[in-house]
Formats: structure tokens, C-alpha cells, sequence
């Protein structure tokens, strides 16, 4: 099973990385600020894996209320179909796993410098040090990186990350990491967010001229501390973690733009201020593992419980309707007196109690089997006495069972069945119950499929899915409730691997057809199809890099196309599809035998303009043409 592993260090050279080369299928790899593949830590076959809480740290269960800080990991690995094999404790609706940084195999020192993150301009950069003990028992890293974005949309913001990590071997079989870090972000103004009045796109809003008000300026403090360690004693291995994740919002505003028009009228400009909303979640899980060998198969199984404490403290804010108002020219308002009010308390308590069991007979066939049952509740204490407390109490038995054979040699066939339990989406600001979160739901997932070895360094994978669940969103009054259920069911390939020396490819694609069903009563107004999913999407990363992979230059392209999207609740409103070209090059040189890389990237080559679709409706535009400079040094 797909375990921890501290034994080799993460922390490679960061001239090195790259994303295409260092890819094993095309359903998402994240290295640096490079990624590929169809999927992300924010979407994962229609969903969102981190707001459902499926994260794993280093294999480890792991609840994130905010974003991994970025100078802590080292990338993440979407684990989904075929990729999930072997892995113990699964969720129908795909895992995110985190690598951690940390010490590498000699002293050494990262440099980078950028003028653009993928994200947005602005100059940038990082700097880690990696320390190892002489005795090789371990190490220390230390990180630290800091952006001054000028945002795509108009307005900017300040960003500053440090994390660090303590590596220790204190008796052989024995390993033990110790992290924290933090992520601080400063006036990061809120971007104006569009939602139709009807069935008419919005109007070409120009890229750049900032429509939102000076004085909404975010400010975000995000933190992540814990370890994660492993004892061999004898054929029982103890793997354990524990986590704590904090999210504080000093100041939090959304820039809602109502009722807009063809010709850039607004109906009404809402904006939600709010202020030391925090999060914060005690997660983490213990392990006793036992491997072992009778006869021709291998055996795994997995003692697991798994737990979570998770506060929320939120709304108290403050709606400010400012009317009318336009979506393509400036319109800057005085700021107002914000007012804010007593919060609200969002409390969860988990317990999963859990054992996995792993055959494998290697070469020829394998069977993934877990059942787990968990303790689930959740209150939520509402300020206003007007609004009647929720009390929630669940006590599901989830579990998986798969397998895979390899009926002639090249081929391997596998499928499996997932029953889980997530956590829904929070309400989105535009809702009348803003940030209010449902009690988890339950999900399932049932899926086939088979890898294709075209050549020893090539492979096509090929799977079929179906994934149920309760679909929450806005109903005709804007309020944020459970409306029906929806069912995504879809066709995924990958084709991954060297096409000749040196010349790298991940190409996926992605057919989905998602319906919402349910009581029809509940329906009315409420088309078949869930906002903002693509019925199609399309990824290609190529990276050639000359002299047969041995030369200094290298050349890569990253393509994206998406298909046209449901854009309001009705189905009456359709975002067009789009396709996005990245263009880049590498080229590594030495000084005084220190390997240093020079990297361009132009983002969105030829300029498309498109729309993005949020699951509330809301639009933004796709970020403009942008040349990323940058410079990596290993010291």
C-alpha cells in the first residue's frame, strides 16, 4: 500500500524540476508553480477534494481549512482511479495528497527569483536552505518566499510564506518530521464578480482596469503545524500525524455585481465585509501497519483511526448594498462604517475507526478492500436568536473495494466501489446564508477501467465513472440549501510517457455528463445541469528537450481547452468553451559548478478572452497574456 516515506529526501534541486518529465498520468501533478494533467487540488472530477476534506499529507488523513502554506510543500498528487490503487481508504470523489519539503542528502541552498507568479505579475521569489546532520540522523529546512502581485484584474497585494522542517532518525526504522508554516497575505482588494440578470453573457470587461473598491482590502493569516513519523518494530510498522490548521480573516470582502446586462449596467452592487472570521482544525491519524509475504502474494493491512476537532468561527458582517452601479467602467464609492456583529460557531467532531486490507500477486492481480465507521456531529450556534440553532448527528459505515488483473501481458484491467462521507460546500457570499456550512453528506462512486503499456515508457489509461451525491447550491431566492442530488458520471484518458528521447507528453481528457435529479417540486426553476461544469476538457503538456534529453535547452507547451459551461441555475445561460496555449523554455547553464536554470514562460499565448464560471454563477475572466521570468539557482 501506498505508505509513508520519509526514507529519501524531497527536497531535490529545485534546477531539476520539472512538472511533464516528473509525471505519472495526466490526472494532476503539482511541482513548484508548474502543474499538469486534468485535475487539481481544486477540482477533482467535478469537485472540489479540499473543501470535501479529502487531503492526505505524506498518505496521512489531514483536514486543511485554508491553503497548504507554499513554502511548505513540495507539490501534490491528484490519487484518483488507477492512481488510487493500493492506497489505503479512498474517497469517491478523488484524494489530494501533499508532499512535504524537507532536508535533502547534502547542505545546500535554493534561490528564485520571478517576475510573475502563474497567478499574477508582479516580482517575486523564495529562499531555502537545507541542513542535514553529519550523522545523516536527519536535518532542518528552512523557507521563505514573498510576492508583490499586481492582480490581473486591476489592484495588488502583498504575500509572505515561511515554513521550515526538522527531519529526525532517532534509532534505525524510526523516522520522525516535524513542520509548521504560515502564509500572510495584505490588501488584497476583492475583484468584482459578475452574476447576468438573464440570458446574456456579460459585456467584455477590459483586463486590467480595476472595477472594485479601494477599500476592500483582504488581509488573510494561514497556518499549518504538526508531524509525522514511523516505527518499524519488527513485521509491525506505527505510522501517525497530527495536524493543526488555522485560518484567520482580519478582513474579508466579496464584490457581488447583480442583475447585470449586455451593455454593462448593474442592477445592485453588494458588498459583504466581514472580519476576524477564523478557522481551525485539530486533524490527524494513527496506524499500525503489517506487511508480510505467504507464498506468491503480498500482503498489507492496516489498522487506521482517523479524527478531527473543527471550529469555525463566521459571519458577524455586513451587507452593503451600494444600487446601481456599471460592470465595465469604474465606480468608486466613499467607504462606508462597517458595522459587524457577533459571530456564529460552527463546531465538528469526527471519529473514523478503520481497517484496510492490500493482496497483491505481483505482475499478475491485486484486491483493495476498507471499512471504516465513523462518529460524525456538528452544531451550529447562531448569533441572531432569530435563527434556530442546527444539530446534526451522523454515524455512517463507509468503505472500498477494488481490484485489478493483468489478463495478457500489457494490459491491466481494474474497477472498484467507494462509499464515503464528505463535507458539502459552504454557502457562497452572494447567498442570503452566506458562509453557512450543511452537516456532511454522504457519497459514492463506482468505476472501471484499464492501462494500456504501449511501450515500456509510454501508457494510455482508459476509466469510467459514476460519482452520487446531494447537490447543494442557490435556489430561486438565493438561498444556499440542498436542492437534489447529482450524479457525474464520465470518460477519462491519459496518455503519459516518452515519445522519443527527450521528448516528454501528459495528455488527458475529461467527458463528463452531470445531471441533477431529484423531487421536482423541489426543482422548479432549477435546470438539469449543475453550474459551472464543463461537459468536456482537454490537457496536453509536451516538453522536448534537445540533445536527445541531455542538452541545456529545453523547450514545453501547455494547452487547455474547455467546453462551453451551464453559467446560471435556470440552464438558460451558457459560458463559451475556450483553449489556453502556454509557451515555454529552460535553459540550464553552471557557475563555479552550480547549476543555475533560466525559465520563460509566456501564459496564455495567444491572448483568449474567456469567462470563468463559479458554482453559484458568478463570471470572471481568464487572466491576459503574460511573460514569466525567472531564475533558479542551487547554491
Amino acid at each position: 500500500m501506498a505508505l509513508l516515506c520519509f526514507a529519501h529526501p524531497c527536497l531535490a534541486q529545485r534546477t531539476t524540476q520539472n512538472v511533464t518529465t516528473q509525471s505519472d498520468d495526466a490526472f494532476g501533478r503539482s511541482v513548484g508553480n508548474d502543474r499538469s494533467g486534468l485535475y487539481s487540488a481544486d477540482e477533482v472530477r467535478g469537485f472540489n477534494p479540499v473543501d470535501a476534506g479529502n487531503v492526505r499529507l505524506r498518505g496521512l488523513y489531514v483536514d486543511i481549512v485554508d491553503r497548504v502554506p507554499p513554502r511548505l510543500v513540495d507539490g501534490n498528487t491528484i490519487r484518483v482511479g488507477i492512481a488510487a490503487q493500493r492506497f489505503p481508504f479512498p474517497a469517491p470523489t478523488g484524494l489530494v495528497d501533499f508532499d512535504i519539503n524537507q532536508v535533502g542528502s547534502e547542505t545546500g541552498l535554493s534561490l528564485q527569483l520571478d517576475t510573475a507568479s502563474p497567478v499574477s505579475p508582479g516580482p517575486g521569489g523564495n529562499l531555502e536552505l537545507s541542513l542535514p546532520f553529519a550523522s545523516k540522523s536527519g536535518g532542518l529546512f528552512l523557507g521563505f518566499g514573498f510576492r508583490e502581485a499586481r492582480r490581473p484584474e486591476g489592484g495588488s497585494h502583498r504575500g509572505r510564506g515561511i515554513a521550515g522542517t526538522l527531519l529526525l532518525r532517532p534509532a534505525p526504522g524510526a523516522e520522525l518530521l516535524l513542520f509548521g508554516g504560515a502564509n500572510f497575505t495584505r490588501s488584497e482588494e476583492a475583484r468584482a464578480t459578475l452574476f447576468p440578470a438573464g440570458t446574456a453573457l456579460p459585456p467584455r470587461v477590459r483586463r486590467g482596469l480595476f472595477l472594485g473598491q479601494p477599500w476592500t482590502g483582504r488581509e488573510t493569516d494561514g497556518n499549518l503545524v504538526g508531524f509525522a513519523g514511523k516505527w518499524q518494530i519488527g513485521s509491525l510498522r506505527i505510522e501517525a500525524g497530527l495536524f493543526n490548521s488555522a485560518r484567520i480573516l482580519l478582513w474579508n470582502f466579496s464584490d457581488n455585481l447583480t442583475g447585470v446586462t449586455g451593455s454593462g449596467s448593474t442592477a445592485n452592487r453588494i458588498i459583504v465585509a466581514a472580519r476576524d472570521n477564523r478557522d481551525k482544525a485539530l486533524s490527524g491519524e494513527l496506524r499500525l501497519v503489517r506487511d508480510w509475504t505467504a507464498g506468491r502474494i503480498n500482503h498489507s493491512f492496516v489498522l487506521s483511526l482517523r479524527g478531527r476537532n473543527k471550529e469555525r468561527w463566521f459571519g458577524g458582517g455586513q451587507r452593503i448594498a451600494l444600487g446601481p452601479s456599471s460592470a465595465i467602467n469604474p465606480d468608486t464609492r466613499p467607504a462606508p462604517a462597517i458595522v459587524t456583529t457577533a459571530l456564529d460557531h460552527d463546531v465538528v467532531r469526527q471519529r473514523t475507526y478503520g481497517f484496510a486490507y492490500s493482496g497483491t500477486l505481483p505482475g499478475k492481480a491485486g484486491l483493495d478492500f476498507a471499512l471504516s465507521r465513523t462518529d460524525y456531529s456538528k452544531t451550529i450556534d447562531f448569533s441572531a436568536p432569530t435563527s434556530p440553532d442546527i444539530r446534526a448527528r451522523d454515524r455512517p459505515l463507509i468503505g472500498n473495494i477494488s481490484a485489478w488483473a493483468v489478463p495478457v501481458r500489457g494490459l491491466t484491467l481494474f474497477g472498484g466501489y467507494t462509499r464515503g462521507q464528505e463535507e458539502a460546500l459552504i454557502a457562497p457570499d452572494v447567498a442570503t446564508n452566506r458562509a453557512e456550512a450543511p452537516p456532511a453528506i454522504r457519497t459514492s462512486q463506482i468505476e472501471a477501467g484499464a492501462r494500456f503499456t504501449l511501450s515500456k515508457q509510454l501508457g494510455l489509461v482508459a476509466t469510467a465513472f459514476r460519482i452520487s451525491k446531494p447537490y447543494y447550491n442557490l435556489d430561486p431566492a438565493f438561498r444556499y440549501r440542498e436542492i437534489g442530488s447529482l450524479s457525474n458520471r464520465g470518460i477519462e484518458l491519459s496518455l503519459t510517457g516518452q515519445l522519443t528521447p527527450g521528448l516528454v507528453a501528459v495528455a488527458g481528457t475529461l467527458l463528463m455528463d452531470s445531471r441533477i435529479g431529484g423531487d421536482p417540486a423541489s426543482l422548479n426553476q432549477i435546470g438539469p445541469r449543475p453550474v459551472g461544469q464543463a461537459r468536456r476538457r482537454s490537457v496536453l503538456n509536451i516538453d522536448w528537450r534537445m540533445q536527445q534529453g541531455k542538452g541545456p535547452l529545453s523547450l514545453d507547451l501547455a494547452a487547455e481547452s474547455l467546453s462551453a459551461r451551464t453559467a446560471n441555475i435556470p440552464n438558460t445561460l451558457f459560458a463559451p468553451g475556450r483553449t489556453t496555449l502556454n509557451l515555454g523554455a529552460r535553459y540550464r547553464f553552471a557557475v563555479h559548478d552550480k547549476p543555475i536554470m533560466l525559465r520563460l514562460q509566456l501564459q496564455n499565448a495567444l491572448n483568449a478572452y474567456a469567462w470563468n464560471v463559479s458554482a453559484s454563477g458568478g463570471f470572471t475572466y481568464i487572466n491576459p497574456r503574460l511573460l514569466l521570468v525567472q531564475l533558479v539557482a542551487d547554491i
